[in-house]
């Protein structure tokens, strides 16, 4: 509970799962956007009227799982950790439960009241996938509401229960495991001192500290709770005896596995007689081979379409200066006015004439290409490439948007997860010409050499960089 006094329910899911679309659907117009205190870390929050009832609502950027990655991950979950939330939305993207079941059991290894929001229940009917709410709910423990953040489907019935679990709470009982693993946490539970710094609950702590491993607490145990240390290193030792698996892919495995198996209790699966028109494309415009034949000639297309509107608008927007500079020269001769007047006609008219014309198609295709989900697949296409430089393919969309302008593109080198690739990407989105330099020197060349000139040199430049 916050300092208002207002109930703290926080949005919590795995990327690309709708959280952010179904957090908007709810927050509207009124939702902000700020750093976590001390971070660069950015996060969402709004303050909504549900029934009568004031409640702070938090969207956390997206979590694979509970064991901190990148500072990102760190900063969300020792929101989490530490705020204490009364309530707990968590956002599954249904058409791929089995997968993102696995965040959920670990959420409700915290035992703080929860409602699974399972969403993109649209998809998941398209992919032929057929979900017993009911089913899911006793295997989970919690209340599972469908939704469709998209189109609003499921949001009065999910804030309905969320204000019914903070009235009445709600007890979440941990899923049980295998006898070994379930012994081990049992044990490494029962020695934690009284005054351990205990994160949601016992056992909850004891779980991350064999999947974290001793060296995350190397300070805390070796000077404070050697005891601890000693217990800890022998239930992970005899974990990994067994398994012949390292301690954290035992927990993992065993999360993984009861993920699926709840999902095949819940899930009936009705294959479609024909794959869907977008699947098909998409496994073409992803192929080992055919994928970079399309990706050239869409990017082939691409400054063809911007030579191609570019030019009539360049002789339209630099016409009217022409005739003016014209009528100047005819009306009032040579003289040093005259000069100044048509230096500033030629600046005005080049800088209007050259840069617009080019420049508004290129950001109206590039708008184009991001909004229907190929920019995604050319990361995907690149991620080899991207690599042999050192780099991870989601460095290519830096890239490509450095071709629009320099700028947001190093603004955006934050999605990486590597400060390494941030810093690399960052260094190297300079060399790319921006959008307003590219027009430039497309322009010149095109002026002197002609419209496929220039065409060869950019494509020259793009190979190059």
């Amino acid at each position: 509970m916050t300092n208002n006094n207002y109930p703290d329910i926080i949005f919590i899911g795995q990327p690309n799962c709708g959280k952010s679309t179904l957090f908007n659907a709810i927050a509207g117009l009124k939702a902000e956007t700020s750093n976590f205190p001390g971070t660069t870390v950015k996060h969402t929050h709004s303050r909504v009227n549900v029934q009568g009832y004031i409640l702070n609502i938090i969207d956390l950027p997206g979590l694979y799982s509970l064991v901190p990655g990148d500072e990102a991950e760190k900063v969300a979950l020792s929101h989490l950790f530490y705020e204490k939330p009364d309530l707990i939305i968590n956002v599954v993207d249904a058409s791929s439960l089995a997968r993102n079941l696995e965040l959920t059991l670990e959420l409700i290894e915290m035992g703080l009241p929860m409602i699974v929001a399972l969403n993109m229940m649209d998809l998941a009917e398209k992919k032929g996938l057929r979900i017993d709410i009911q089913r899911l709910e006793k295997e989970l423990g919690v209340p599972v509401i469908p939704t469709v953040a998209t189109h609003g489907r499921g949001l009065k019935e999910l804030l309905e229960k969320a204000i019914f679990i903070l009235k009445n709470g709600l007890l979440v009982k941990p899923l049980g495991w295998s006898k070994d693993v379930e012994n081990g946490v049992y044990r490494l539970e029962k020695i934690l001192p009284s005054n351990f710094p205990v994160v949601a609950n016992r056992r909850f702590t004891a779980i991350k500290m064999i999947e974290m491993g001793s060296h995350y607490f190397q300070q805390l145990l070796s000077e404070i709770y050697l005891p601890l240390k000693q217990g800890l290193d022998e239930v992970k030792n005899q974990l990994e005896s067994s398994h012949d698996a390292p301690a954290y892919e035992v927990v993992a495995a065993e999360r993984h596995h009861l993920a699926m198996k709840i999902f095949e209790k819940s899930t009936r699966i009705v294959r479609p007689t024909k794959r869907p028109f977008l699947h098909r494309l998409d496994d073409l415009l992803m192929h080992p081979y055919l994928g970079y034949l399309i990706l050239g000639l869409v990017f082939l297309g691409f400054f063809f379409i911007v030579f191609s509107i570019g030019s009539p608008l360049e002789e339209l927007v630099l016409g009217p200066f022409e005739q003016l500079r014209s009528f100047l020269f005819t009306n009032f001769g040579q003289g040093i006015a005259v000069s100044i007047i048509d230096g500033l006609l030629q600046g005005i008219g080049g800088g209007l004439g050259i840069v617009l014309p080019y420049f508004i198609p290129l950001l109206f295709l590039m708008g184009l290409l991001e909004d229907v989900g190929y920019l995604a697949r050319v990361g995907f296409l690149m991620d080899v490439f991207m690599h042999r430089i050192g780099l991870h393919g989601k460095s290519i969309s830096p890239f490509i948007l450095a071709f629009g302008c320099n700028v947001p593109a190093i603004v955006s080198t934050r999605i990486l997860e590597s400060r390494r690739d941030k810093i690399i990407t960052t260094l190297l989105i300079p060399f790319i010409p921006c959008s307003a330099r590219t027009t430039i020197i497309l322009a010149l060349v095109a002026f002197y050499l002609g419209p496929w000139w220039a065409l060869g040199f950019y494509l020259f430049h793009l190979l190059l960089v």
